[in-house]
């Protein structure tokens, strides 16, 4: 169901307040925070090479895709946390929540 409309919910570490964002089925994760000026650090260009752009998945209504090659290299060179992913390689296909970790996270929006 590409075509309905999905709910992003975006916690920031530390941070009591949440953002709710409306998306299309199919999104990448991270250029969908980039366009709707969502604060997050990345220094790739979204290959998954650099880990900044790292986010902590709460809960999904269906699972995520499992880790690419590269995304799986990473997260056990940097020893993520289990629900730890690369918001570059995420394809978001149905309600999610995260956390952008404060440390990884610039505001953009003020």
């Amino acid at each position: 169901m590409k075509d309905s409309t999905k709910t992003l919910t975006v916690h920031f570490r530390d941070e009591i307040d949440s953002q709710e964002y409306q998306f299309q089925a199919g999104a990448n994760l991270l250029e969908f925070l980039n366009a709707q000026n969502v604060g997050i650090n990345q220094s790739c260009g979204g290959f998954g090479t650099c880990t900044t752009c790292r986010v902590l998945i709460e809960q999904t209504n269906s699972p995520i895709h499992d880790k690419n090659e590269i995304e799986n290299e990473r997260s056990i060179e940097r020893n993520f946390e289990r629900n730890e992913r690369l918001a570059c390689q995420i394809e978001i296909e149905d309600h999610l929540t995260i956390t952008i970790p404060t440390a990884l996270s610039t505001d953009y929006s003020t």
